[in-house]
């Protein structure tokens, strides 16, 4: 996708998510605000899964810009346009959403069939199911992931610390009932929050990852990390929330990263406050100092929001199952002292 150049918009600007008929994707209005909390993404409601999902490899383009939508990266292997069908098996099993009926207006999978990679929307809840058996000649890296996501085209971006003082509040709602894998390198279940950073005076991107879920890794970081994401070409800035040596806070009420499987909604509720974006800033710029990237946190506009739902099957074959709702991404005044 070609990178436009950077354009400050105000932090006091919101970005509102309205719905623009059944069956279709949703699309970004901009309008003005003066209260001291500015709203940069809310889940919106979806009717069912026609219209409000992509498949980026088969159609050859990249997602569009102002849509919130479900984005698969793997085609469907068993038709030509890499499409979804619909089916009405109880997937709910796998993902703990159970979707309204007709159910096959609100899941589709690889194919009609239990037990089948599946893509559930309805309403404000979104949710999946994956299985690597339903890819027997692998995928690229051996990744498989489908995933919600809502990109801001650079001309709305919001650069989220052009203000001091401000911080980045996140909270959503989450349930991962199924992971299964072989806890290595090469077979692992994992999901993370991702709010993507652009810096486009230096082309520096940054994916500011905040882990939700990592399936009992035995060589899971306790702290934060750095480290290129080769498809992308951005740095990753991953946290685990709650976990010590990280560049997140964590809200009193707030879940923290899980280990294991769950069934039920858990909330979790955490903040990019100035000071954590300067320091991981900082340890950036440590690690890649021949990146020369901004260590100026108002350079940076907010680009994208996805829910990083993956898994690896190079060396073991893998499962995830997992179902969001209530996902909310507002821009704050942090209350002084709470740095």
């Amino acid at each position: 996708m070609n990178e436009a150049s950077s354009f400050i918009v105000s932090a006091a600007v919101v970005l509102t998510l309205s719905l623009t008929g059944a069956g279709s994707l949703n699309s970004l209005s901009v309008t003005q605000a003066n209260a001291s909390s500015d709203v940069l993404f809310e889940q919106p409601s979806l009717d069912g899964v026609e219209g409000n999902y992509l498949v980026p490899p088969a159609a050859h383009r990249p997602p569009p810009a102002g849509t919130f939508h479900m984005i698969l990266w793997q085609p469907n292997p068993n038709r030509p346009d890499g499409m979804l069908v619909p089916t009405e098996w109880i997937a709910g099993d796998k993902t703990g959403f159970y979707p309204s009926a007709p159910v096959d207006r609100h899941q589709a999978s690889f194919r009609n069939g239990s037990g089948i990679s599946t893509l559930q929307i309805d309403g404000d809840t979104v949710g999946a199911y994956i299985n690597s058996a339903d890819l027997p000649a692998g995928s690229h890296k051996f990744k498989m992931m489908m995933t919600p996501e809502m990109s801001i085209a650079p001309p709305a971006q919001v650069h989220p610390f052009l203000r001091p003082g401000r911080a980045i509040l996140v909270s959503l709602e989450l349930q991962v009932p199924t992971a299964v894998d072989a806890h290595n390198d090469g077979s692992e279940t994992y999901v993370s929050a991702d709010l993507l950073f652009v810096d486009y005076s230096r082309g520096t991107k940054i994916s500011y990852g905040c882990n939700l879920f990592f399936n009992g890794h035995p060589h899971r970081e306790p702290g934060g990390h750095i480290k290129l994401d080769e498809d992308s070409q951005s740095m990753m800035i991953n946290s685990a929330v709650g976990l010590q040596g990280g560049w997140l806070t964590v809200e009193p009420d707030s879940a923290v990263s899980q280990g294991a499987p769950w069934r039920g909604w858990k909330t979790f509720r955490f903040a990019i406050t100035e000071r954590n974006f300067i320091e991981a800033l900082n340890a950036f710029n440590r690690q890649e100092a021949a990146a020369r990237p901004s260590v100026n946190p108002a350079d940076y506009g907010f680009a994208k929001f996805h829910l990083n739902a993956e898994l690896h099957f190079r060396t073991s074959a893998a499962e995830l199952g997992w179902s969001m709702r209530h996902a909310k991404i507002v821009i704050s005044d942090w209350p002084p002292g709470k740095q």
